[in-house]
């Protein structure tokens, strides 16, 4: 079930993340950015793998019709 949530609980989130990213020290702050990175090029690596997969799967199916 999804839940939405409403403005002021969003913007209120936000005020509580901004002000613990203003105590971050400096190095902090770069390490956190750099996890995020490493996040998203984990994500586009699986996104990757699973097309290829898909292409690879697509490919024996071809092969196996054109055997028939």
């Amino acid at each position: 079930m999804h839940h939405e949530m409403q403005p002021g609980m969003m913007q209120q989130k936000d005020m509580i993340v901004m002000e613990m990213w203003e105590a971050l020290t400096d190095d902090q702050k770069k390490t956190l950015m750099k996890r995020m990175i490493d996040s998203k090029i984990l994500m586009k690596e699986g996104m990757i793998k699973h097309f290829q997969f898909k292409i690879e799967t697509m490919k024996m199916v071809k092969k196996m019709l054109d055997e028939c």
